[in-house]
This record gives C-alpha cells, structure tokens and sequence, in this order.
C-alpha cells in the first residue's frame, strides 16, 4: 500500500493543472516596477483574473491586508498605465488608477515600509500625471478642463516629491528615480 501512494502521487499531478495563488513575480528595474511574467508588454488581464478575484476577496474580508493592497494596486497599475492603455478616450484608466492610488496610500498609511510599494505610489502617481497631461480640450467644458489642470499638477507635484524621496531611500538608484521625474 505504501508503494502505491508513491505512483500515486506523480500521476495526479500530471493528470491536471493545479491553481495556485503564490505572490506576483514583481521587478524593479530602472526604476520602474512591473509583473515579469515572461512576457512582453503589459501583463494580460485575463491571466490575472483569478489572482485579482482571490485580492478582491481577500481585501473585502481583510481590508487592512497590506500585502493584498499592494498587489491589487499593481495590477491595477499595470493593466492602466500607458503600455497597456495608450489613448485616453475612456475614463476607465483615471478611476482604476485612482483606486490604485488609494490603494498603495491607504497601504502605506498601514506602516507598510517596502520599498516596491513607494516606487508603485510614485509610478501610479506619474501614470495619473501621462493621463491628465492629453489636451482633449474640444471634449470638455472650461470647469473640467481647470479641474484637469489642478489634478495634472497636483499629481505632478507628488509624482515629482515621492521620486525625490525614493533618491533618498535607495541611494543606489537615485539617478534612476530623479530621470523619472516629470518635467
């Protein structure tokens, strides 16, 4: 009997896929931060879908998970920023990548201290600064267009404070945060 569990074992494991919900594989290079997974471009929202159902689940029962924040706010980020969604014709990457902001902030706020979550908050923020920098000016009215202004400068100013910061933390790739910063 003892042996059979021995067959036994391997056999299922190649009868099928088993899902697992380990951690994003998350780089930092240059001073950007993204999922490797092998791929090129943006991460395929569709491969993400069940981790992003499983941090959904896990954030409404837990909605102080610091970890679960983090990695929402990633996705977030990466299935918004201007690789995965280069026009602006929909308001869709404005409110993801604010919840995201809110997000990788109210992570932050947790006393959450790693530093892939600073270099996220400062890429959300510029990824914020890309969306409201388009003149789309023929779409709106002057009161949307002076709130857009606010906003584009707004997430400029702390775009431009969280990359100084991050020089200061991680010295050895100062100059990659300070060629990020906006102009």
């Amino acid at each position: 009997m003892k042996n059979n569990i021995f067959y036994l074992i391997p056999i299922l494991l190649l009868m099928g896929p088993i899902r697992a919900d380990a951690q994003l594989n998350v780089v930092i290079e240059n001073g950007v931060i993204y999922i490797k997974d092998g791929g090129f471009g943006p991460p395929d929202a569709k491969k993400y879908s069940a981790k992003v159902d499983s941090l959904d689940k896990i954030l409404r029962a837990h909605p102080d998970d610091t970890t679960s924040l983090f990695e929402r706010a990633l996705l977030l980020e990466q299935f918004n920023n201007q690789l995965a969604k280069a026009t602006s014709f929909t308001k869709d990457p404005i409110e993801n990548l604010t919840i995201a902001k809110d997000m990788a902030e109210h992570a932050i706020a947790l006393n959450m201290k790693d530093i892939k979550l600073k270099v996220l908050r400062s890429q959300i923020y510029a990824d914020l600064v890309y969306r409201f920098s388009v003149s789309e000016t023929w779409k709106f009215t002057s009161k949307q267009i002076s709130d857009r202004k606010i906003k584009y400068n707004t997430y400029k100013g702390l775009a431009n404070k969280y990359y100084d910061e991050l020089a200061l933390l991680d010295k050895n790739n100062a100059y990659d945060y300070q060629k990020l910063k906006m102009d």
